[in-house]
């Protein structure tokens, strides 16, 4: 059990700094943190979103959409995903794209009491 949460603190540790260095265009290491996420739990939504941020902010929406529809692929109920989806595909120039839903909300965090993943 200790692995499961020692990981799933990793993870959301992870995800928040790669939060921080998005909001703060720091996209070098934003995209270290977002891929060591991906090593983490491959099956999570939030480095896909993620990713489709850093995407989004380097100028390129189609790959931010490839990878906001992956979050969603992988979890159709992660809402900062469907929102960020939703945005980009009704925005006619990416490059006025500014408005991103992290998924830093608390509820939207990982947790281990909540996550099946990694036990009860």
């Amino acid at each position: 059990m200790k692995n499961y949460e020692n990981a799933n603190d990793d993870f959301a540790e992870t995800i928040a700094q790669a939060v921080c260095h998005l909001r703060s265009e720091d996209f070098e290491e934003a995209y270290s943190l977002i891929t060591e996420a991906m090593q983490i739990d491959p099956d999570a939504p939030q480095p896909h979103n993620l990713l489709g941020i850093w995407f989004a902010l380097k100028g390129n929406g189609d790959k931010a959409r490839r990878h906001y529809r992956a979050a969603y692929s992988l979890d159709p109920t992660f809402g900062p995903a469907c929102k960020n989806l939703e945005t980009i595909s009704s925005v006619s120039d990416d490059s006025k794209l500014r408005s991103f839903d992290y998924g830093d909300e608390a509820s939207e965090i990982p947790n281990i009491r909540h996550t099946h993943r990694y036990g009860a």
